[in-house]
């Protein structure tokens, strides 16, 4: 009779556990969550455009690598973590976010207008998280003080963000009809335009919000120009040598 009780006991907690992992959502990995649109692949990174229409949901994905999302509207949204509590977000055009190795969510889009950002995963492992003069890496300090003294000019502003022993973010604010100049790097980089109206180059066509150049390492300087009546921002990924 003992034997037999252990059993049934044994085979409902059996039953049970295969009931609660037939209920638990199914998790997906960044590459396959249908709103994140592939727009760049290389060693360093995996560049996304990410689109939601109002209302719609950003479906429940993990983050296998250090992700930052640059977001490219306004929007409210209600972020959904297994076993953790619903958070309500209202976030900024313009905000840097670090979405960490591991982090596992779904985003719902509460407000009337669609959610557009960058997402660009960071393909090397990252060590050594600082926030500079932005909060990119929530509650980690700033360290502002020194980076501040950065060069800056009549036409633009330097703005250092955040880094990793592998990474460093900057923005440059460019002032309307004024053109910066990125000098010769030894170093790889990504530049994407925040806003409309910044020219890459002497000739093209300026670049939509969200757009981006690559800059192999060795590359020659490179000018940008505000084709525009306001401040328009870039924002810049240096990959430090190993």
């Amino acid at each position: 009779m003992k034997l037999r009780i252990r059993s049934g006991a044994f085979l409902s907690g059996m039953l049970f556990a295969a009931a609660a992992a037939a209920q638990a959502p199914e998790v997906i990995p960044l590459s396959a969550e249908p709103h994140h649109h592939l727009a760049l692949h290389n060693e360093y990174v995996n560049v996304y455009r990410v689109e939601v229409s109002p209302h719609d949901s950003v479906v429940l994905h993990r983050h296998d690598a250090d992700a930052i999302s640059v977001m490219l509207s306004d929007a409210r949204v209600t972020v959904r973590s297994p076993g953790k509590p619903d958070v309500r977000q209202k976030l900024s055009k313009g905000q840097i976010r670090l979405q960490a190795s591991g982090y596992v969510h779904s985003t719902t889009i509460e407000s009337d207008e669609p959610y557009r950002n960058v997402t660009v995963e960071l393909l090397l492992a990252q060590t050594g998280h600082e926030n500079l003069c932005a909060v990119v890496a929530a509650a980690k300090p700033l360290q502002c003080e020194d980076e501040q003294k950065s060069a800056s000019s009549i036409a633009h502003k330097t703005e250092p963000q955040f880094r990793t022993d592998q990474t460093r973010l900057t923005i440059y604010r460019v002032e309307s009809h004024q053109t910066f100049t990125l000098e010769p790097s030894e170093k790889p980089e990504l530049i994407i335009a925040m806003e409309a109206g910044i020219r890459a180059g002497e000739k093209g066509s300026a670049l939509q919000a969200g757009e981006f150049t690559w800059r192999e390492g060795g590359s020659p300087r490179e000018t940008f120009t505000n084709t525009t009546e306001k401040e328009v921002a870039l924002i810049s990924f240096v990959f430090l040598p190993q």
